[in-house]
């Protein structure tokens, strides 16, 4: 079903982002079936690090699932508010776990997000440099260097199914590329928190 022809259940789309998957074709309350199922991998992820003393990290990885559900289910700002949110609060407490000298800014980020959040850019901007900060710092460490391996393999698998699903949409559309890149990078998330030294 064409995203333009079908009843919009959560009314009008009016994220910043538009994803490949067809609308609303599964179930009517749905507007992105499998990108929404896909999401509660993030859930299933974090879950196991709730009572350790990776609690924030795992908290803001059931934020980035359940912000992704609420987003691809509706189609709708607040899930994108909640999900990249999410994403930018997972990358801070990732690199506060590993680098307490740096400094309390997640208000700030949150600040620049919500002002400038129609411009996807900001988002990948904030997360990326965060993630590469952490990755880099843990990469000196020299520690559970096999894990970091495979963090690395399996985000860079979801980014390019990320990549595909974005830019070939009518060519992989049947491949719901972008369900594979929230399954992938869950794995990574599981990874990436399981092997931080408590």
């Amino acid at each position: 079903m064409n995203e333009d022809t079908c009843t919009n259940f959560w009314g009008d789309k009016d994220t910043s982002i538009s994803f490949c998957e067809a609308k609303y074709d599964k179930v009517l309350w749905i507007a992105e079936y499998y990108n929404t199922i896909s999401s509660f991998s993030y859930i299933l992820a974090c879950i196991p690090f709730i009572n350790t003393k990776k609690y924030r990290i795992a908290w803001s990885g059931v934020g980035i699932g359940v912000g992704s559900i609420m987003l691809h289910g509706t189609m709708r700002y607040y899930g994108q508010w909640l999900d990249e949110i999410s994403m930018i609060m997972f990358s801070y407490h990732l690199l506060r776990y590993v680098d307490m000298r740096f400094p309390r800014l997640w208000m700030m980020f949150c600040g620049i997000y919500l002002t400038h959040w129609q411009y996807f850019l900001t988002t990948v901007t904030i997360f990326t440099s965060m993630q590469i900060r952490a990755f880099n710092i843990l990469l000196q460490r020299r520690e559970n260097h096999i894990y970091l391996y495979f963090y690395s393999l399996f985000f860079c698998i979801g980014f390019t199914c990320w990549l595909l699903d974005q830019f070939f949409c009518p060519a992989v559309q049947e491949y719901q590329l972008h369900a594979f890149w929230h399954i992938f990078t869950s794995i990574s998330i599981f990874l990436n928190i399981k092997y931080l030294k408590d």
